[in-house]
């Protein structure tokens, strides 16, 4: 019975020892962020085709299924500026790369989070150096 007691109580501080919060566990990926150091080695001039240039999957549609359940449609993520809502991927032709600190890709799971429902392609978050 001591036995048992004893692995029981091994077991609880085990589980009590490795579990997370759940909140910040998720590691973030280099290739999730483009820093502005990455950024300054592309001849790029805007937001646009450095993502273009370094990290293109943040601009490839993203499917998902329709209401009626059996049709799919293309969607792409849409962009932020500084946390703040800025359009969608082509208006990152409007931001320039020497205003530029990171940008990073949010998939739709951490997008919806952050900035509510609607962002099943996820969000391009670009955060500038005065900001």
């Amino acid at each position: 019975m001591r036995t048992i007691i004893v692995c029981f109580g091994l077991l609880a501080v085990l589980v009590v020892g490795c579990s997370g919060t759940g909140e910040g566990t998720r590691m973030t990926s280099s290739r999730e962020i483009l820093n502005a150091d990455e950024i300054a080695k592309t001849s790029a001039l805007n937001a646009y085709d450095a993502v273009r240039m370094r990290r293109p999957e943040f601009l490839a549609p993203r499917t998902r299924r329709l209401p009626d359940a059996t049709t799919r449609s293309a969607v792409r993520p849409v962009v932020y500026l500084n946390e703040v809502y800025h359009g969608d991927v082509e208006s990152l032709r409007h931001i320039l790369i020497r205003e530029i600190k990171e940008i990073r890709y949010l998939d739709a799971e951490e997008a919806t989070l952050m900035y509510g429902s609607d962002h099943v392609a996820g969000v391009i978050n670009v955060t500038t150096k005065i900001n």
